[in-house]
């Protein structure tokens, strides 16, 4: 893979040398969250909301210092349904597009915002989302449907929509 070889080694090169570096165009960090019991965003409740601001906080300027790359050059987003259910954030360039499609990030500030509006707004809204024919959940969803939705192939799901076709056992 090319972009490794044009990035340098983590377990060599100082983190000085990471300050401004041309790999950082394709930043991507995440921040993990010591908190158990918080699995996904529908988790959070607003009580939750000082830790995402410090996250926003803390994250934004360790990475100002580590790599030279202000906020406001940072999405700051989450993933549903995540890639693992241990809450995480991501922190990525502008320009690098990966894992923000609309239909799977979601924009830190606005889940802040939403939470001060509700403190339930995730365990009641229904998120819609883009499942690949190829992943273990949507098998899971699609062998409970009737026959004639799997024909036309459904990608999006909301919760509701799902409780109605699987059965509490999936």
């Amino acid at each position: 893979d090319t972009k490794w070889r044009s990035h340098p080694d983590p377990f060599t090169v100082p983190k000085a040398q990471w300050l401004n570096h041309p790999a950082t165009v394709d930043l991507y960090c995440l921040g993990i969250v010591k908190v158990d019991g918080i699995r996904s965003l529908r988790d959070l409740r607003a009580e939750h909301i000082p830790m995402l601001h410090e996250m926003v906080c803390v994250g934004s300027a360790t990475i100002m210092q580590v790599y030279g790359v202000p906020e406001d050059q940072l999405r700051i987003f989450v993933h549903y349904q995540p890639q693992f259910y241990h809450f995480h954030v991501h922190f990525t360039r502008l320009e690098n597009e990966i894992g923000a499609q609309c239909e799977r990030g979601h924009l830190l500030h606005d889940i802040i915002q939403n939470l001060s509006i509700a403190s339930d707004y995730y365990a009641k809204r229904s998120i819609c989302y883009k499942l690949n024919r190829k992943d273990k959940l949507y098998k899971l969803i699609a062998d409970k449907m009737p026959l004639k939705e799997k024909d036309v192939g459904v990608q999006r799901l909301s919760p509701a929509s799902k409780k109605a076709r699987l059965s509490d056992d999936v």
